[in-house]
């Protein structure tokens, strides 16, 4: 990802957003100030001043003669698509707490292929992953684990067959009445539940860039063997959680096992069930959404901007990945 100047991110309602964005060059004005806040910037010599080759769409340095779209190193680079159909999607996933159907955005953005809007949406996805990769949890942070799949016989628990287990972490703090509140919250596909698996994902939540300690100062678990072990390692107390009865995980654990649980209702929901493949995918996008809930409107403005610092994936990627 590119050095970002953030812009001052805009509240946009559903209303306010059919008003501002009527035509396709009320989409690239918008594009251009939310990419070059502080204006023009070459990405090669960072010179300030340019000529704009309107036939083409490129802006051209006036120090080093490099040629840029505004598009291009973003989620849009090379996009057929009209940008106004992208604000849309983009607007709708970033606003939309239970998510959005593909068949539904393929009829009201007008697009005949299912594979398009498909594509459009897993790199919209891709942004959002991208973005909360900077996000460290800090505190105490509960976590535990839950498998996501289809119902099968067999083997049940932490190990089971034919299904993806994933890990979730939400970080806690206290109001001012000692109350504790969900912070921001990650989650992860892993391969099993041992001790390994767990401190990766300590380590990629809990680690700052550049940062040579943990800010997790606590987990909190359900007691499972692997976190203790975690814990020891990686000199962080622990509280267990124990539990009598599964379903009192919910009780103990309340804030990872919300989340959990919401994140399987939109799986079933709108999305109708998702390949292992390309269930990360839609896990970042649930917890994108999950920390951004103190934002209200600027939500369209914080992941337009997440999609203009984040490369873009073909679908051929897409389908490999």
């Amino acid at each position: 990802m590119r050095k970002e100047v953030r812009p001052e991110y805009k509240e946009m309602s559903w209303i306010t957003f059919h008003k501002k964005f009527r035509r396709e060059e009320d989409c690239y004005s918008f594009l251009y100030t939310t990419r070059w806040p502080n204006g023009f910037e070459c990405p090669k010599c960072k010179g300030r001043e340019f000529w704009k080759i309107s036939t083409r769409g490129l802006y051209k340095c006036r120090m080093c003669n490099y040629q840029v779209s505004i598009t291009s190193g973003t989620i849009f680079h090379k996009t057929r698509t009209p940008l106004m159909k992208w604000f849309m999607l983009i607007f709708r996933m970033a606003t939309s707490k239970t998510g959005v159907s593909i068949n539904e955005m393929k009829r009201e953005l007008e697009i005949k292929d299912y594979k398009t809007v498909w594509t459009m949406a897993h790199k919209i996805r891709k942004a959002m992953q991208d973005r909360d990769a900077q996000y460290k949890l800090a505190g105490l942070v509960e976590i535990d684990e839950s498998l996501f799949g289809s119902s099968t016989s067999g083997k049940r628990g932490r190990g089971a067959q034919g299904k993806s287990l994933v890990i979730v972490a939400v970080s806690m703090w206290k109001d001012k009445k000692g109350e504790e509140k969900p912070g921001f919250a990650h989650a992860f596909v892993v391969e099993d539940a041992s001790a390994d698996e767990i401190e990766k994902v300590l380590k990629r939540i809990g680690y700052p860039d550049k940062e040579s300690e943990i800010i997790i100062e606590e987990i909190r678990s359900d007691g499972w063997r692997s976190y203790q072990t975690v814990a020891k390692r990686l000199d962080i107390p622990h509280s267990r959680a124990v539990l009598t009865k599964p379903e009192d995980a919910s009780k103990v654990l309340p804030w990872v096992h919300k989340l959990i649980s919401n994140t399987k209702a939109v799986i079933k929901g709108p999305h109708r069930g998702v390949s292992q493949k390309h269930l990360q995918s839609y896990l970042s996008e649930i917890c994108y959404r999950f920390n951004r809930r103190f934002w209200g409107n600027e939500g369209f403005h914080r992941l337009l901007f997440a999609c203009l610092m984040t490369e873009t994936i073909t679908s051929e990627q897409l389908m490999t990945k």
